[in-house]
């Protein structure tokens, strides 16, 4: 599975058993889980708690060398992976953190509510806020160092959708009819721009990754489009090598644009982009 799991040698060969492969998934579904316990004697959060180093090997943080790994765990005990990924050009801010990336992968796979955030390092503070933005974020438990916190106790006195107004904060995407690029541009999460945006890395003809808009009651935790696209690629073992373009699709109407950013992006990595607008004029 990866250098970092050869400590744990049960875990590495039950997954390789119980998933039939050497590569580890992005997720694992409920009967996945159910049996991977069984076999480890252990139970949901302690099989999420020593898959953390798996998790953290998707990480990809060429200037802080800081490798951290999630899992988000939903109602029905599937576990979703996540992993911080920085950019390698630009200012510090061109980073995704890896509960945001557990998040957003478990929102793509069209999650159950979530129950629990196990988490390989104290999340942040813009962590917390972001994770705040999730509609069950006073039930949700969040796990590190050993420790289990009620979602509550990591940010008090917290400002969040209610203060204004949201009357649906960040739950599941809307993508059970989602079949053409606008769809899942409308599964944006943005109740404050209304702004629709999505992302898509393509391999011919192919989508090999996709990502959309996730905004945040206090703003700068917002969550780009193209980070999140580049942090799903590596969740499914893909690299830059797999993508021969980018797409961006959003609506004509958009108070703001996406374009500039992946552009840069498409620059440095030398691979072509095409912007669309819908719906057409």
């Amino acid at each position: 599975m990866s250098e970092n799991t050869q400590a744990d040698l049960s875990l590495t060969n039950a997954l390789q058993t119980v998933l039939a492969s050497k590569q580890l998934p992005n997720m694992l579904n409920s009967q996945q889980t159910k049996t991977l316990c069984n076999i480890l004697s252990c139970n949901v959060i302690e099989l999420a708690e020593r898959m953390l180093p798996l998790a953290a090997s998707f990480s990809f943080a060429p200037k802080s060398n800081f490798h951290v790994g999630a899992i988000a765990v939903d109602k029905q005990q599937q576990l979703f992976l996540g992993a911080n990924y920085e950019l390698e050009y630009g200012p510090l801010t061109g980073s995704l953190h890896a509960e945001q990336s557990a998040i957003f992968n478990a929102l793509s796979h069209q999650a159950d509510e979530l129950t629990d955030l196990v988490i390989n390092a104290a999340p942040c503070g813009y962590c917390r806020q972001f994770i705040n933005e999730l509609a069950n974020a006073a039930q949700l438990k969040v796990r590190f160092n050993q420790q289990s916190y009620d979602f509550p106790q990591l940010l008090p006195q917290s400002f969040g959708p209610n203060d204004l107004g949201v009357q649906a904060p960040l739950a599941k995407l809307k993508l059970n009819k989602a079949s053409q690029a606008p769809d899942f541009a409308k599964a944006s999460y943005a109740p404050y721009t209304q702004v629709q945006s999505a992302m898509f890395a393509y391999q011919g003809d192919k989508v090999i990754a996709w990502s959309c808009y996730l905004e945040n009651v206090a703003f700068n935790p917002s969550l780009s489009p193209l980070l999140t696209l580049l942090s799903q690629l590596t969740l499914n073992h893909l690299s830059l090598n797999n993508v021969e373009r980018f797409e961006l699709w959003e609506h004509k109407d958009n108070r703001f644009s996406f374009k500039q950013e992946l552009q840069n992006f498409a620059e440095h990595s030398q691979k072509p982009m095409v912007h669309h607008y819908y719906p057409s004029t």
